[in-house]
């Protein structure tokens, strides 16, 4: 399950729009206004920021490029949310993956198009082909049957380990704590320790098999990442 953030300053249109994505099944979460949004993000994680140009937390701009300047975020994408007015102001090249006009925002046909750009970004995001097959040299996943294989020979995961690959593999370059995967592989319900995680990436990496040694990189005091540059 996607978790979306939203970073806004108009506390009444976050409440209304993280109703919105409990809907559409993501795990939304409010960024307080009054803290600052990157450490904020550095301990809950996101898939995709909603940063509100129009009423923002801040400098909309500012915090935009120490977003993607941030280890952590750089590879956050992020979907500008702005009035009508201001679309010609808005500067994709400090990094911005979208926008969405607020005018009208309870409208429901103007939520439906944000849900339509959220759910397009993702779908950039995971890198899938049409087959819903990720790949990584010689290790292939199929989304749809749940089934992984190297160079052609099924390997076989549990659900977990599957969706830990799965989350890594199309995520990849971005580092996450092992609470950060705790959160969200296993779910905010979830009451075991972190070293669950430490024993789901110790098994795939035994079933994968030493060619891929290097693919899921320990970080040492802070958790796991997949390597962004695989030949494929």
């Amino acid at each position: 399950m996607n978790i979306i953030a939203i970073a806004s300053g108009e506390r009444k249109f976050a409440r209304e729009l993280r109703l919105q994505l409990v809907g559409w099944g993501f795990r939304p979460w409010s960024a307080d206004p009054e803290e600052p949004l990157l450490p904020q993000l550095q301990g809950r994680g996101a898939d995709i920021i909603l940063l509100d140009f129009s009423n923002s937390i801040g400098d909309a701009g500012k915090i935009t490029r120490a977003l993607k300047a941030a280890p952590e975020t750089k590879h956050t994408p992020i979907i500008a949310l702005t009035e009508t007015r201001e679309i010609a102001l808005l500067d994709f090249s400090i990094g911005l993956d979208d926008f969405w006009i607020k005018s009208n925002v309870f409208e429901s046909l103007n939520f439906d198009e944000l849900q339509a750009r959220i759910r397009f970004v993702l779908w950039r995001l995971s890198k899938l082909d049409s087959e819903d097959v990720i790949r990584a040299g010689d290790l292939t996943m199929n989304l749809a049957s749940y089934q992984v294989a190297v160079g052609g020979e099924p390997i076989y995961l549990t659900y977990k380990e599957f969706e830990l690959l799965r989350f890594l593999m199309t995520h990849r370059g971005r580092v996450f704590s092992r609470d950060g995967l705790l959160r969200h592989v296993w779910g905010e319900e979830y009451l075991g320790g972190t070293r669950t995680v430490d024993v789901h990436i110790r098994r795939l990496r035994a079933k994968i098999g030493p060619q891929f040694d290097e693919l899921i990189q320990t970080v040492r005091n802070v958790g796991y990442r997949m390597i962004k540059e695989i030949k494929d």
